[in-house]
């Protein structure tokens, strides 16, 4: 098979395609008054470039978890059927704990998870924020569990790539434990943290050096619009403040030319006959 090289063409396809998926999520929130940001190399783009990043190949979104779980329900009667919510729930071969909106058609394969069961195609990525403990043992035992939680729901990849003998062994292990453990784990964390008036939210389902120390809640209490590709989208006020906490001072000035290139593996993408 034919060794899969990303072109502008190709890429700028898919960005249409996951603009639309933006869409259909921005208008579901507003109809219901559910609350977002874009998130991460979106808002980056947003802010840099008045759209997508030309060489990146996603969408980020974050909910406090309350709006992600009202979303969630909700999608089960408005989405469109042009469009699949995944989660855990509602597809059991899909090991990750946040929720992505795929399109219905498309084929988005990654390099090393060819042997997911999960469904697949071009989506963007939904991320749970939830309480983080400020006190540092609590926050340092959430922490913990939370990671080996991630470890738990990464194991069936990390066992198939992992060329370390150590990893790839630990992972083997791991990868005997049902998944359902992980998810376990993480509801657990949510739960117990639901109630706390804390300073900062993270996703547990993540595990960047950001996400670990937790991002201000204020950031999501404190927002305002922008655009993005033409698409009036709900962004933090302090953009500044979170594009430099998640990127550094110098977010504005572009990296060397030969980092301008998608972050993820891709073997195979292929996209429904209706898109353009």
């Amino acid at each position: 098979m034919k060794k899969f090289v990303y072109t502008k063409e190709n890429l700028r396809r898919m960005q249409n395609i996951e603009l639309e998926m933006l869409r259909e999520l921005d208008s579901i929130c507003r109809k219901n008054q559910i609350s977002y940001i874009i998130d991460g190399g979106t808002l980056l783009g947003a802010v840099r470039h008045g759209g997508f990043i030309p060489w990146d190949d996603d969408v980020d979104v974050r909910m406090l978890r309350k709006d992600y779980e009202r979303f969630c329900k909700i999608c089960e009667t408005q989405l469109s059927q042009d469009y699949f919510l995944q989660t855990y729930q509602t597809d059991p071969g899909y090991r990750w704990g946040y929720a992505r909106i795929l399109k219905n058609g498309t084929i988005y394969k990654r390099k090393g998870q060819h042997k997911m069961t999960a469904r697949n195609g071009i989506f963007i990525d939904i991320f749970p924020d939830d309480n983080l403990p400020d006190a540092w043992i609590p926050n340092k035992i959430c922490t913990c569990l939370s990671w080996i939680c991630r470890k738990i729901l990464y194991s069936e990849v990390g066992a198939l790539n992992k060329s370390n003998f150590c990893s790839w062994l630990g992972f083997q292990i791991l990868n005997i434990l049902p998944k359902e453990w992980g998810h376990k784990g993480m509801e657990y964390l949510s739960s117990k943290y639901q109630n706390m008036d804390t300073k900062r939210v993270r996703c547990f389902a993540w595990g960047s050096k950001q996400e670990t120390k937790g991002f201000l809640k204020k950031w999501h209490m404190e927002t305002t619009q922008i655009q993005f590709e033409g698409l009036t989208v709900w962004a933090p006020k302090d953009i500044h403040g979170f594009l430099t906490y998640s990127f550094g001072k110098d977010y504005m000035t572009l990296p060397p030319k030969e980092k301008r290139v998608p972050r993820h593996t891709v073997t195979y993408l292929g996209f429904a006959e209706k898109s353009k």
